[in-house]
C-alpha cells in the first residue's frame, strides 16, 4: 500500500462478539503510543465505542483520541489533519453502513474468532467488499485445533491475515472501558503490521 492513501481502516465482520470494537480501540491506543494522531467513528447504533469512551471518561481515564458518532453520510469526511488515522468500528448488520464505512476505507480488518461460523460470515463479508483487506484473529488459544481449523480455512480459501494473532485474555476482556490495554495482547504487533503495509516501517 502507498503512504499517500487516506488513513482510514474499518473493523468490520457481520457476526456480532468476534471483537470489532476491542480491535478499534486497541490499535487506536497502540497508534497513538507510537505518536500518531487517531481519531474513531462509530458507525454501529449500538454505540460500542462511543461507550467505551464514556466509561474511560467517567473513571477520569479518558481515552487520548476521540470517539465522534458518524453515520453513513459522515464517515468518510476527512480530517483536519491528513496524517490522522481514523479507525472505524462498523455494526454486526445494518449492511449500508458497512458499506459506507468500507468504501470510506483504504484497508478492511475482517475480524474473526477462530470458530466456524465466525469465519464463514468473514468470508461471505470479504466476497462482497471491493476494498484491501485482511483477517486479524482474535480470543485465539494457540496449540487448539480450532485454530489449526481456522489456518487450514484461510490457507483453502486463500484469505490473506495478519501475522499477529490476538490471544484469549481476561486482561483484554477487563480492559473495555478503559484507556489501557495489558500488555502482549497484540495491538502493537498488529500497528506495527498496518504501518509496515503504508510504507511507514
Amino acid at each position: 500500500m502507498s503512504n499517500t492513501l487516506p488513513r482510514f481502516i474499518a473493523a468490520v465482520n457481520t457476526k456480532g462478539g468476534v471483537g470489532k470494537t476491542t480491535t478499534t480501540i486497541g490499535t487506536a491506543l497502540a497508534l497513538v503510543k507510537l505518536g500518531y494522531a487517531v481519531e474513531v467513528r462509530d458507525v454501529d447504533p449500538q454505540g460500542s465505542a462511543t461507550s467505551w469512551a464514556m466509561q474511560a471518561r467517567q473513571a477520569g481515564t479518558p481515552l487520548p483520541f476521540d470517539v465522534r458518532v458518524a453515520n453513513r453520510m459522515t464517515v468518510g469526511e476527512p480530517p483536519a489533519d491528513p496524517d490522522t488515522w481514523v479507525l472505524i468500528d462498523t455494526p454486526p448488520s445494518q449492511s449500508d453502513l458497512i458499506g459506507a464505512a468500507v468504501d470510506a476505507s483504504s484497508l478492511v480488518i475482517l475480524v474473526s474468532t477462530p470458530g466456524r461460523l465466525d469465519l464463514e460470515r468473514m468470508a461471505q463479508t470479504r466476497s462482497n467488499i471491493g476494498r484491501a483487506s485482511s483477517v486479524l484473529l482474535t480470543q485465539t488459544k494457540q496449540g487448539t485445533v480450532s485454530l489449526r481449523d481456522a489456518e487450514a480455512f484461510l490457507t483453502e480459501h486463500r484469505i490473506g491475515r495478519f501475522d499477529t494473532m490476538i490471544p484469549f485474555r481476561e486482561g483484554i476482556r477487563r480492559a473495555t472501558g478503559t484507556a489501557t490495554m495489558p500488555s502482549a495482547t497484540g495491538y502493537g504487533s498488529v500497528t506495527y503490521e498496518i504501518l509496515q503495509a503504508w510504507g511507514l516501517r
